[in-house]
């Protein structure tokens, strides 16, 4: 009967052993099944918005918590988000018992493509609702896919051009490669296919030397020479430069 105690009490502490983590494991499922049931009573919406309203953003997201705050998939939530017009990037997290914390960066077009398109800071195509509202933007054209490099040019240009008070409103490309810059005083630049920040140097050169003192009168300057330019002036070319050379265009 003494050997029998041991393996009583052995088999006694196993019971409630086992006993005991079924209850914990019960409460535990109870309280994930509440946690998973907790629905989203408030959606909190952060940011500085000036083109996106805030009930519009919590519309977008409605459809989607049906499945409690604990078990809401955020990844699916921010590709929600993000692909609403004017949103750049959204960041989402859960906030106990009951809150949704949303923060918004919104796009902000820097340039027209195109006719009807926009390009963010990243080069990125952007929606715009209101499209008339930014049509002072400058406007790039150029093929699918060259959105970066010509945002890039446009960008050097901006730089080297704001020195000698000029601001490019207009870089297009056409299907050869060539391109046109159109300048806030009317000045057409032709930069041709290659060679940009070659051309580019020698029409700064160009314009502080000799004509800045004529800018009124200046339609076109015609970059695509080697070692000189054409400038037009009031419909009548007129050269500068060795222009006589028209290889390398």
């Amino acid at each position: 009967m003494k050997a029998l105690m041991p393996a009583i009490r052995s088999g006694l502490s196993t019971a409630v052993t086992v006993s005991a983590m079924l209850a914990v494991s019960g409460v535990v499922y109870l309280g994930t099944e509440a946690l998973r049931n907790l629905p989203v009573e408030r959606i909190v919406v952060t940011g500085k918005l000036e083109h996106l309203r805030q009930d519009a953003l919590r519309e977008a997201l409605s459809d989607e918590l049906d499945e409690g705050l604990l078990f809401l998939s955020l990844a699916r939530l921010q590709d929600t988000l993000e692909a609403l017009p004017w949103v750049y990037s959204a960041q989402l997290r859960r906030r106990f018992p009951d809150t949704l914390e949303v923060s918004v960066v919104e796009q902000l077009p820097i340039a027209r493509w195109g006719e009807e398109a926009f390009l963010n800071h990243e080069a990125r195509i952007i929606e715009v609702a209101d499209g008339e509202r930014w049509q002072d933007l400058p406007q790039i054209r150029g093929p699918g896919g060259s959105e970066a490099r010509l945002m890039n040019h446009y960008q050097r240009l901006l730089e080297r051009l704001r020195p000698l008070a000029l601001t490019p409103v207009f870089l297009s490309e056409d299907d050869y490669g060539q391109l046109l810059v159109g300048l806030d005083n009317g000045v057409q630049l032709q930069l041709g296919n290659h060679d940009f920040s070659l051309r580019l140097q020698r029409f700064l050169q160009l314009w502080s030397s000799d004509l800045k003192k004529a800018d009124r009168l200046v339609q076109r300057v015609d970059m695509r020479y080697d070692g000189g330019a054409a400038v037009a002036f009031d419909q009548t070319p007129q050269l500068a430069g060795l222009t006589e050379n028209t290889q390398g265009r």
